[in-house]
């Protein structure tokens, strides 16, 4: 009976929400949650980043997200709103001229690395948004990018 208790309060309190440090949330906005996959192309060399930032809105105000910092680098992004939810996508996009390389371009000898042409700072992430009918920008930041990992069928 007694294990039947303490198994009830702990799926209660597994159930509820993580509480949200207040360095990640805001009067308007609070981080939901923020994850990045890694992509490769089609084409030798090019790889990417897919961020995917998910934000609660505290009230029905109307908010638009200007900047999404991810990792140091300013990404291009879309806003999608459904509810009081905020998506926010953005994709990182880069080239590895190593890997482009054919094989009488490769010194021989040489350490098979790649070196990766982006900057990658993991504490530089914030977005920066302000509320219907104010021109002041709030910026709110973002703690890490969780990494998924693509489960999916490559496609053909």
């Amino acid at each position: 009976m007694n294990n039947q208790l303490y198994l009830t309060v702990f799926w209660m309190l597994a159930s509820c929400g993580m509480p949200v440090s207040s360095l990640y949330q805001d009067k308007a906005i609070s981080v939901i949650s923020a994850e990045k996959t890694e992509w490769t192309g089609g084409r030798s060399g090019v790889k990417g980043i897919m961020y995917t930032v998910k934000v609660k809105k505290n009230n029905n105000s109307i908010v638009t997200v200007k900047t999404l910092r991810a990792e140091g680098n300013t990404i291009p992004f879309s806003q999608d709103n459904a509810g009081n939810t905020i998506i926010v996508r953005g994709n990182l996009q880069y080239k590895n001229e190593e890997e482009t390389k054919m094989a009488d371009q490769v010194q021989a000898g040489k350490p098979d690395e790649n070196p990766v042409s982006q900057k990658i700072n993991p504490k530089d992430n914030w977005i920066e948004y302000n509320v219907q009918g104010s021109q002041t920008l709030h910026r709110i930041n973002i703690s890490k990018f969780a990494t998924v990992n693509f489960s999916g069928e490559p496609a053909p």
